[in-house]
């Protein structure tokens, strides 16, 4: 098949508007980059509907005859107007957002209103390395936008996602409402035994004051070297790794 020259074509133009947040909910699908991605996507059982590729990618030509994906060789140009970074790194592919996967006995780590695609990737990853679910409030940027997506490097297929609209809600499924705070709360290691939603707020304005009110706990990272504040998804690492049982052998207990 003759590579596609033309970065306005159809399947090029209809592929990119999934850049949009409006066009991902209408459809229903998303955009994949990179071949760790892909093979995320692909292990999980998600077939991609397109494989977009550079015409020299024998790689990514391999993995579709392998798994029979309708390959669609691009251009640099195409290439440029279907990927989300500034050096495209193919292939990108066309996906169904995938069912939610059931919320499991394991504690959660919720992004409140955290609105950086980066964090948010982060903090899903964080998730998946410790077997917990992930909540998501309003005005977190979406699991499921090329952006975090890059950032979650694809735990995304393998963690069940939630939206939360309150601590209510939370509290509903069975979990303790853990609120993060930058002074006031226990260290983390203090915690006892249980079931937890630990709560990161963004890092410029923190969780809302009638969220951490509602909390049943307040942790604060100790931080002795006189630190202001941290990264959310670095907060979010610390606080989960330091509740979540690691003695050996037993790798992450689900609290």
């Amino acid at each position: 098949m003759e590579p596609v020259r033309n970065h306005r074509s159809r399947s090029v133009v209809e592929a990119a508007r999934l850049h949009r947040a409006r066009h991902r909910a209408e459809t229903g699908r998303t955009l994949i980059e990179g071949p760790t991605l892909l093979a995320e996507a692909l292990a999980a059982g998600h077939l991609p509907h397109l494989v977009f590729a550079a015409d020299d990618d024998a790689e990514s030509k391999d993995l579709a005859r392998r798994h029979d994906l309708k390959l669609v060789p691009v251009d640099d140009g195409a290439m440029n107007r279907l990927a989300g970074t500034s050096t495209p790194r193919g292939p990108v592919a066309v996906i169904d957002v995938p069912p939610p996967l059931p919320i499991t006995d394991a504690g959660m780590l919720v992004a409140w209103g955290v609105g950086d695609p980066g964090n948010v990737g982060t903090m899903i990853r964080v998730a998946a390395a410790f077997g917990w679910n992930f909540g998501f409030s309003s005005g977190t940027a979406s699991p499921w936008s090329p952006k975090v997506l890059r950032a979650g490097a694809g735990a995304q297929f393998r963690v069940s996602m939630t939206a939360i609209t309150s601590p209510a809600e939370i509290i509903r499924l069975g979990f303790s409402v853990v609120a993060t705070v930058v002074t006031g709360g226990v260290p983390p290691t203090a915690l006892g035994p249980g079931r937890r939603a630990v709560l990161i707020g963004d890092e410029a304005h923190g969780l809302p004051a009638d969220v951490s009110a509602s909390a049943a706990e307040r942790v604060t990272i100790p931080m002795p070297g006189g630190t202001e504040s941290l990264n959310a998804a670095v907060a979010a690492a610390i606080v989960v790794y330091a509740i979540t049982d690691m003695a050996p052998g037993n790798g992450p207990t689900r609290v």
